[in-house]
């Protein structure tokens, strides 16, 4: 009996700061799927209401997400460049203006 005692694998015990430490994570962990989740839940819903924003993407969640960036950047360099031509109308016809009145 003394034999196997000395040849026993000893149990790893773990501190209260470990527990802690691990129990902080599962919660950490649980905190992130359900965010994960949520962002899935969320573009299913836009997917399925507006399924010509998704043309030609298939249903991958992180497929989707790309896709819809991709979009609002797309739209947003569009959006920049029609204010720059707006700026440059507006500029014109300020000079058209002051060239009638002058």
């Amino acid at each position: 009996m003394e034999e196997i005692h000395k040849n026993a694998v000893p149990l790893i015990h773990t501190t209260d700061d470990e527990r802690q430490t691990g129990d902080k994570l599962v919660k950490i962990n649980t905190k992130l799927k359900g965010a994960l989740q949520t962002i899935k839940n969320k573009l299913h819903r836009v997917a399925t209401e507006r399924p010509d924003l998704f043309v030609d993407t298939g249903e991958e969640t992180n497929e989707r997400l790309d896709h819809l960036i991709s979009t609002v950047e797309n739209q947003a360099a569009q959006i920049d460049t029609l204010q720059t031509e707006r700026n440059q109308i507006e500029e014109q016809l300020r000079n058209e203006i002051r060239e009638l009145q002058g």
